[in-house]
């Protein structure tokens, strides 16, 4: 079928001009990379398509449906060489790729950013594991000074209890003796 005869039934189908021509287009690609150029006017069995021609519709009065069909219908369209197929896909991949840049923005420029960021938290984490071991050194020696504290208040304590077991038997023996001399003076009177 020729690819007017294509689009015309597609276009019954449902399908718009911009769908069809995109597919057909699409169908040359690949069908040209793939090294197969096909005869596009080499058409399939009617019955292959399911899509009725126009003289097979039901008329809709006055001929609408083919004046329509003309206004939409492609003409057709040569095939092309290895060299213009390749020539347009590499085409539509750098219009690809600009799409992409675009969106993307500059490869090169993104990963020195995403370097910079990545080296800026590392050394973020090194600072904090700075300050997690000055912290923990604080600490540490906070412990170690309390422990200093707690065993020279041990020894204090050890000392004020060895004067006051000095202290304690000569103040009960004078308390004893101080209590006898008052009941001795209790009982002159």
């Amino acid at each position: 079928m020729s690819n007017e005869e294509i689009s015309r039934r597609l276009e019954l189908k449902g399908y718009n001009i911009q769908q069809i021509s995109d597919a057909i287009n699409q169908a040359q690609i690949k069908q040209g990379v793939e090294g197969e150029l096909p005869d596009l006017q080499e058409a399939p069995a009617e019955d292959e398509l399911d899509i009725p021609f126009p003289d097979q519709a039901e008329d809709t009065g006055a001929g609408e449906g083919t004046v329509a069909q003309q206004q939409y219908a492609m003409p057709p369209q040569p095939a092309m060489s290895y060299e213009e197929m390749q020539a347009l896909v590499e085409q539509i991949i750098e219009e690809k790729w600009r799409d992409m840049m675009r969106d993307v923005g500059d490869i090169a420029l993104f990963k020195v950013r995403v370097g910079d960021d990545l080296e800026a938290v590392k050394q973020e984490i090194l600072r904090t594991q700075k300050r997690l071991e000055d912290l923990q050194v604080a600490v540490l020696g906070k412990v170690r000074d309390y422990g200093q504290s707690i065993q020279s208040l041990s020894g204090d304590i050890k000392a004020l209890e060895n004067v006051f077991s000095r202290i304690l038997e000569p103040l009960t023996s004078n308390v004893k003796e101080l209590s006898r001399i008052t009941e001795d003076l209790k009982k002159r009177k």
